[in-house]
């Protein structure tokens, strides 16, 4: 058969042909991707979108590769005459990589998460960044900048807590515990001062609560063992900045603290300690 083979088609023009057929393969989808970056944007559903059609590229470069090998067509052609038993065949053996390509069509046409998001998947304790999905898989980056690889058929059952879902402004608790003896006013306007002031601080107030209600209240959220305990709420627009604007709050309220004479409450219990230990 060899003979034969070698006989009808010069083996060598078969693999230059062959290889040049790749190689364009190869540049055309680099064009693609290159166009695609170019006037394309950067969401879930058009990188799923991206991915799909760059798989199409090659299968389609890969068949015209391989019809330049002589007899291919009729081993193709016997190969679809027993078309029923290979479907048959080849749909148990993929039957994982068609469910998490279907799982990343279904995540990519209901969007629960866009690219850039923060989010946290309850049952595998993951909190990440979405930062890509392909036909096969969702990857995330996580706060230590490492990736994770997560099968699109795993993502589609997961629990997703999505920081950015909706509405993407984050708030979280600034709790200060003062002592017994501060002025719970004083310590209060400036909590509310700070956070307000702050050049990341979000108004959270609806436009019906703006004429009754302040930017930030401060509650008094328990009279506990050690001091009063104060809480406020630091709103940001995004989840990413809202860590470091909280930081910048602290520092400043502990400033102003000690500038007017408001006294934290476990620095006097340490202070107090300290003294009898003496």
């Amino acid at each position: 058969m060899l003979n034969n083979l070698l006989r009808s088609e010069d083996i060598v023009w078969v693999m230059v042909r062959v290889v040049a057929t790749l190689m364009a393969t190869v540049i055309a989808t680099r064009i693609f991707r290159m166009t695609w970056r170019r006037f394309g944007r950067d969401t879930i559903h058009q990188k799923f979108i991206k991915n799909v059609l760059s798989i199409i590229i090659w299968l389609i470069g890969l068949f015209l590769a391989l019809n330049w090998l002589p007899y291919f067509s009729d081993a193709a052609t016997a190969l679809l005459a027993g078309s029923g038993l290979v479907v048959l065949t080849i749909g148990l053996a993929a039957q994982e990589s068609l469910g998490n390509a279907f799982s990343g069509l279904f995540i990519s046409m209901f969007k629960p998460f866009e690219v850039g998001d923060r989010v946290h998947l309850t049952n595998a304790n993951i909190t990440g960044f979405i930062e890509d999905i392909t036909i096969r898989h969702t990857v995330i980056r996580t706060f230590m900048n490492s990736r994770i690889i997560i099968p699109n058929s795993v993502m589609n059952k997961e629990l997703i807590e999505n920081a950015n879902f909706c509405n993407p402004r984050a708030s979280n608790f600034i709790d200060v515990i003062i002592s017994y003896g501060s002025n719970v006013d004083i310590a209060s306007e400036i909590i509310a001062n700070v956070i307000s002031s702050h050049p990341d601080f979000v108004d959270p107030r609806t436009p019906e609560q703006m004429g009754t209600a302040p930017p930030v209240r401060v509650f008094v959220r328990a009279l506990g063992l050690y001091g009063v305990e104060l809480r406020a709420s630091m709103w940001t627009a995004t989840i990413a900045n809202n860590f470091a604007a909280c930081s910048d709050v602290r520092l400043g309220i502990l400033k102003e603290f000690e500038a007017a004479g408001i006294v934290i409450a476990s620095s006097k219990i340490i202070d107090s300690l300290f003294q009898q230990n003496k």
